[in-house]
């Protein structure tokens, strides 16, 4: 349970799973006495990690917000890694056949091994409902977070399948089949990326010209060039204080106001990288960093001079015309 806990504090959430499990098995009084010390001193040895993870919490900054829907979305994506590329007839196929098949394997509970169900239920259901409560507070709630439940899944649907027909076997690996094999051949391609990080670099490659910066805006748009460094070496970022990496965060740390319109000061050419692809929560205040970077490169005398646009960004070339010569005529 402290290994559990050390290398995954989100797993902590099986504690509660498998009291539920030990709940539902009866072991008995002398097994529980033995199981709440043996919880305690698992728990205990994790104190220090989860004092350490509480103030860093805010790094959650992109959590989406718990809804009703929110439960079918986590089943869904429990199913398919890739839902937001495989096509709605194919998704819903997959979540109603597995619905079914668990439906299924609880009604005839009495034929099925107790031990799958009284494992593969708490597990599948628990840790997701208290992170969905902890949430309706302090947004945590992101399916990568809940991963480990995959696993249980899996154990539910395959004891559902041994508890059928030969035939209907057949039909629920086909029913299953087809649309898993859809989502892992779309997650693969390159346009399954919320954004193209290779127009970003493509465009940059054709229409840069030495002495050229960079000014991104949007929730962790800046990690474009964390990931892609040769493509954006010599290119200083004018909106960035400290690097992600530098700081030992998941985001990088913006440049103050001021410190942004000195280093316009200091530039001719910048493009500005925009990132759209943003979940609803996060789009807002991503909208507003924008305007506040466009109003401080028009305080500093810059106009567009390019525009591009692809999935899930906007690249803009802003310039301030040189001496004795005009602007160049915005493109698309």
């Amino acid at each position: 349970m402290a290994l559990l806990g050390w290398f995954n504090v989100m797993g902590l959430l099986l504690v509660a799973a498998h009291a539920v499990t030990v709940a539902l098995r009866r072991p008995g009084r002398r097994v529980v006495v033995r199981l709440l010390p043996a919880q305690a001193a698992g728990i205990t040895a994790v104190v220090p990690l989860l004092i350490l993870g509480s103030a860093q919490s805010s790094a959650v900054g992109e959590a989406a917000p718990v809804t009703v829907g929110t439960p079918l979305s986590y089943f869904t994506w429990l199913l398919t890694p890739g839902q937001d590329t495989l096509p709605t007839a194919l998704k819903l196929l997959l979540t109603f056949t597995a619905l079914t098949t668990l439906t299924v394997l609880v009604v005839r509970r009495r034929k099925a091994p107790p031990l799958a169900l009284a494992v593969g239920v708490p597990w599948l259901a628990v840790p997701p409902l208290l992170l969905m409560a902890v949430s309706l507070g302090h947004p945590l709630f992101a399916y990568r977070y809940l991963l480990f439940c995959l696993p249980a899944l899996a154990l539910l649907l395959a004891t559902a399948a041994t508890d059928v027909r030969p035939r209907r076997q057949l039909l629920l690996v086909l029913l299953s089949a087809v649309p898993l094999a859809a989502s892992h051949l779309a997650i693969r391609q390159e346009d399954s990326r919320q954004w193209d990080t290779r127009a970003v670099i493509r465009t940059l490659r054709i229409h840069d010209a030495p002495g050229d910066a960079v000014l991104f805006s949007g929730a962790r748009c800046g990690l474009i060039a964390t990931a892609f460094k040769e493509a954006f070496t010599g290119r200083a970022d004018l909106g960035t204080a400290r690097t992600a990496a530098g700081l030992g965060a998941l985001d990088n740390l913006p440049a103050d106001p001021a410190v942004l319109q000195q280093r316009l000061a200091h530039a001719s050419r910048v493009w500005h990288i925009t990132c759209n692809h943003l979940s609803s929560g996060a789009r807002e205040a991503a909208a507003h960093a924008a305007a506040s970077q466009e109003q401080a490169l028009t305080r500093a005398g810059f106009s567009p001079a390019f525009h591009h646009s692809a999935r899930g960004v906007d690249i803009t070339l802003e310039q301030r015309p040189t001496t004795g010569q005009p602007a160049d005529k915005p493109a698309h």
